[in-house]
Formats: C-alpha cells, structure tokens, sequence
C-alpha cells in the first residue's frame, strides 16, 4: 500500500499527478493525508490529518534537546565547538543555540514520522516545504520527497526602505541626545514590541514595555535607557511600520539611541575591519567542521549555522561596535530582559570585554526544555550567562542553578515587575467597555506563538470549539505581543468551527483583561502565572501531557488534553461546580513570585546601583 502526505501547498502539475495515483485501477492502494487545506478535487479523498503521536512528540523535544546541549561541548582536534566559534567575548554558537534547537526538533517531528510510515506502507510520497529533509539519509527505500520549486523569497525592498529611513532619523535625533549619556552609571535596555501598558499613577492605557514598563517610569537620574529596534527581515512579507512613538516624545526624555553606536561603527574602520575578519574566519571554522563532522545530527546543526552565517556578521558588527561605546564611556552596569537573545547578548558580551556588569531581568517563564536558559557547567565557567539574573521567586532561582547550571551567588530574587499595578490596580474601578457591555462570562485565551505549529493550531480550534455553543459565554482572545499580525489567523480558524461569539484583542493591556475574565486558558504561557497573582481559575491545553510549568503538578491549573476536556472543564467552572484550591495559590504565589507588593521596581533600581 502507499500513502501520500501533503504538508505543503500543490502545484496544479502536483494535483494532477496524485489524482492519477488515487484513481488507478491496477496495483496497491493509495491513501492520501493532509495537514494544509488541500485543492477541491482532493478533498473527498482525504483521510484527514496525520502526524506523530504526543509521546512521540515529547521524547524527540528531550531528545534533540539533549544533543543540542551536548553539541557546543564536543571536540574539533583537541578543542571544543564552542570556544572555536568564539570571537573574544563573542560565543557564535550561543547566539544561534535557541533558533536552531526548534528548527530542528519541527525537522525531526518529519524525520520520525516518515520513518514511521515506511513500517507500515510499501511507499511512502511526502509533499513539504522543510528543504533540510534532503540533507537526512534515510535508511528504507521507497521513500519519495517532493519539495515545491519556489525556494527563494523576494527581498523585503519596502521594509528595507522604511528601516533605512527610520535608522536615518533616529541617528539624526540621537545628536541632540548625547548629553544623556554623560555622567550616566547605568545602562537599562528597552527592545520589546510596543504594546499597551496602563499607567501605574493614572491608570491610562499607553504604549510601552509590558514586562518592564513600571521599572522604566521609576529609574532615578542615574540611569538612562537604550532604545534598541530589531532590523527587520530582508527576505519575506515582514512589515516594519515607523512607530512615531520611537522618536524624542514624552517618556523618551531618559533615552539614547542604539542606531546611533550603530552608525559610530559603521563610521569607524577599526569596527570595521574586525568584523570582516572575524566573519571569515567564523566561516572557514565552520565549513572545516561541515567537511569534518561525521554525525548527521551534528552536521545539521553545522549546516543551519553555514545558512545563518550572514547574520553572524551583523552580530559580530554590533559586538564590536558597542565594544567600542563601551570603552569610550563609563557605565557600571547593563540591564536587560530576553538577555540571551542574539541582538542582545552581542550587547551584553560587548559590554562584558570592557568589565561592565551584566544584569537580566527575568520576563517569562522558564523551564528545563528552554534553550536559552540551560547551559552547560563549562558555559558557566566561559562567563557566557550574565553577571547577574534577576527572578521572580525562589523557584526560579533554583531551577537555574540546578538545571540551567547558573552560579548560585549570581542569582537574585526580586519577583516580578510587572505585578508592580496589582495593588493599584485591584482598587479600582478601571473596567474596559467593548467586554463590559457584553453582559457575559469572560473565557480569555492568551495564546503563544509556538514553535510547533500543529499544536498552536490545534490549541486554537480546540477553544473555539469549546465556546461556540454557549451563547452567554465570550471568548476573548489576547494576542501575544510577536502575534500583531496574526488577527487574521484567529479569525479563519473562528469562521472555519463556526465560532461567532468571540473577541481578538491585541493593544488591551493583559493584566485588565485579567482582572475582568471569569476564567483563563492558555498553553503554557507567562499568562498562566499571571493569573494565578489574580486568583482567577486557570485551565492548560496540554495535548503533550507535559505540564511544562507545572501549573497542574502545583494543584494551580485545570489540565485539558483535548477539547471534550476543554470544554467539560469550562462548563464546570463556570457553573460553580470547580474552584479554584486558594492555599495551593498562595504556596504558588510564594515559591513563584515572592511578593505581590508594588515594590519590585524598587528592589531592582537598589540592587543595581549598590553594584560595584
């Protein structure tokens, strides 16, 4: 028997060729499955979707995590990867370790499942667009791999433009900004996504950092703010839109430029130079490993470095050019959240060659499967996590140290400040209309742009489906802040279960949306903790059963496996018949976030400025 799968949208040529393969009369049976939406002429012959069970999803995510981990430690004639692929304070291997473990956990979910396939059909013809399958050597013949024809992306030539126009103006503006900088001590960076945030003394919605916002408004003379902008993707339809709110206005007053060291670098030859010859140098180690390296696993990794190495230039040109700043200025400490995140810890380890301390700031959860926080005992002895990490409770504090390998003395409980507004906010009467005039119960959705994508998916239909049927019920759905242009997303899933009683929400500050929902449901985001700060009941889609932050195991979450789960769980809930375990809250509460006090800005500005 064969079977063919389609994970990829078809050509008419392809259509064609696996009608003929359905409908022919001599010779084994061919059965069709599909994870997209497939052409009509092929709809009546599907089978439905198919794909690897959550056992089987679960052990390669610890798997390949494994391997990943491991990868950086193996050794190239005496010397190991990570320190080769080092450039000074610089670790290459790091900046890429995050991206590269999803990429290849997605590709492995395909490996398996293919294999899979091969035990129980002669043939198996698999439709993808995951070009790094060809780089696989399966061991079965019989195995046919149909990639699309279309592999190039067009330059993104209008967000190139705009970028290069925003980039012109803020270096522009930064010139009336550097007296600043003079007399400054300490660096806070602010780079996340502009989202609503309510003001902490008027309780007015305005664009801002909603992990970091009320730490921000609170910083004394000492400090002043980095205000750093992800470039956008040269290749694809990513939009970059001029946000006037990124120029000198209202709280920007405490604030310098990044584009400005940016352009010193691209000014300065030194910068200049060193980058060109560390970038090739970086390339030739890593086409010697390519030649070298006989594992697969390993030469994947290898591979997908090769295929990013143009952003290794951009990395290495920000190390050097904020080095430079650096030496040229005397700052006492950095401060920043998403510290491991490539276009910041270039930042980061620029500022660590000219001994500037390094501070983190905890801004979600973490748990033992997440790349950027679990490193080996060796990258702890490189200096390759910051000085300092800053959490929200004592839990975290000793998952770093016992899973991600951090120096104890290096870790600081302060909680979460975010949590700063719950004081304000629970004594108000703050209320948000469009939800209000309703008159129902409140199902908030914080979704997650996860990296599998099949189970991002699967979340979503899951909770329409729960809500359709109950007309006193409203589905509010609040968007992740990487999730800006994803209403459309959300809106085909809604038309495609038949769900009209819903609501999308992007720019509505969450912790609002929070006080007023009846119920929250969620994967396993930072969401889920902040719920708990709000005594709401809680409920994780766990299709895997991995209670990756065990809300669950601490008695502080309802688990859905599946939508009859989901749906059950929320008519118990709202009819009165689950509540909420308030011990198991505060226990939560305690061990997760320290305090709930409105004080966490405070306790973060005193630690930094009594640091040497």
């Amino acid at each position: 028997m064969q079977i063919i799968v389609v994970n990829r949208v078809l050509s008419w040529e392809e259509t064609k060729d696996i009608l003929r393969e359905l409908n022919k009369v001599n010779g084994d049976r061919t059965e069709l499955y599909a994870n997209v939406e497939l052409p009509e002429t092929l709809k009546d012959y599907t089978h439905g979707k198919i794909g690897l069970t959550p056992e089987e999803k679960k052990q390669i995510n610890y798997d390949v995590f494994e391997k990943m981990l491991n990868f950086g430690e193996k050794e190239i004639e005496g010397k190991k990867i990570t320190d080769v692929l080092t450039v000074e304070k610089a670790s290459i291997w790091h900046y890429h370790k995050f991206r590269i473990y999803f990429l290849l956990r997605n590709l492995y979910y395909e490996i398996e499942l293919i294999e899979k396939l091969k035990k129980e059909y002669r043939e198996v013809l698999y439709f993808t667009d995951v070009y790094a399958l060809s780089e696989h050597n399966f061991k079965s013949t019989g195995i046919q791999i149909r990639f699309s024809g279309n592999t190039k992306e067009r330059i993104n030539k209008g967000a190139i433009l705009k970028y290069i126009l925003f980039f012109t103006l803020r270096v522009l503006f930064s010139f009336s900004m550097l007296n600043r900088i003079k007399r400054k001590e300490h660096i806070v960076i602010d780079h996340s996504l502009r989202q609503i945030c309510l003001n902490i003394d008027t309780l007015k919605p305005e664009k801002g950092n909603s992990y970091i916002q009320y730490l921000l408004d609170r910083l004394t003379e000492e400090f002043v703010i980095l205000d750093d902008v992800e470039l956008p993707k040269l290749k694809g339809k990513t939009k970059f839109k001029i946000d006037v709110d990124r120029f000198c206005r209202g709280k920007n007053k405490n604030r310098f430029f990044g584009e400005y060291v940016l352009f010193r670098g691209l000014l300065a030859g030194d910068v200049r130079r060193q980058t060109k010859k560390h970038y090739r140098e970086v390339l030739r180690h890593l086409n010697e490993m390519n030649d070298k390296i006989e594992d697969s696993f390993d030469r994947m990794v290898i591979r997908r470095m090769l295929a990013f190495s143009k952003t290794n230039q951009l990395f290495l040109f920000k190390y050097f050019s904020y080095r430079k700043f650096f030496a040229k200025h005397n700052f006492k400490t950095v401060t920043t959240i998403d510290e491991n995140s490539p276009r910041i810890k270039s930042v980061l380890d620029a500022a660590k060659s000219n001994r500037v301390k390094t501070v983190g700031i905890q801004h979600g959860t973490i748990h033992a499967l997440h790349p950027a926080y679990v490193f080996t005992g060796e990258d702890r002895e490189r200096g390759i996590m910051p000085d300092y990490m800053l959490v929200w409770g004592d839990y975290w504090k000793k998952l770093l140290e016992e899973k991600g390998n951090y120096d104890p003395q290096s870790l600081v409980t302060t909680g979460q400040v975010r949590t700063d507004i719950i004081p304000v906010l629970l004594n108000s009467k703050i209320g948000i209309p469009e939800i209000e005039e309703s008159d129902k119960k409140i199902v908030l959705y914080a979704s997650q742009f996860q990296r599998d994508p099949e189970l991002r998916k699967r979340a979503a239909y899951d909770i329409f489906n729960s809500v359709k049927n109950f007309p006193g019920w409203l589905l509010v759905i609040k968007l992740h802040p990487s999730e800006l242009n994803e209403f459309g997303y959300y809106h085909a899933i809604a038309k495609e279960t038949g769900c009209t009683n819903y609501q999308i929400h992007y720019w509505t500050d969450l912790y609002l949306l929070l006080s007023k929902s009846d119920v929250v449901t969620t994967c396993f985001s930072t969401v889920g903790t902040e719920t708990i700060y709000f005594e709401k009941p809680l409920v994780i889609i766990d299709h895997l059963k991995q209670d990756i932050q065990n809300y669950h195991k601490n008695g502080v979450a309802f688990r859905a496996a599946d939508e009859n789960e989901l749906k059950s769980t929320l008519v118990q809930i709202l009819n009165g018949k689950l509540q909420i375990n308030r011990e198991a809250y505060q226990k939560f509460i305690s061990k997760y976030a320290y305090k709930i006090d409105g004080k966490v800005s405070q306790r973060i500005i005193g630690f930094v400025k009594n640091l040497d």
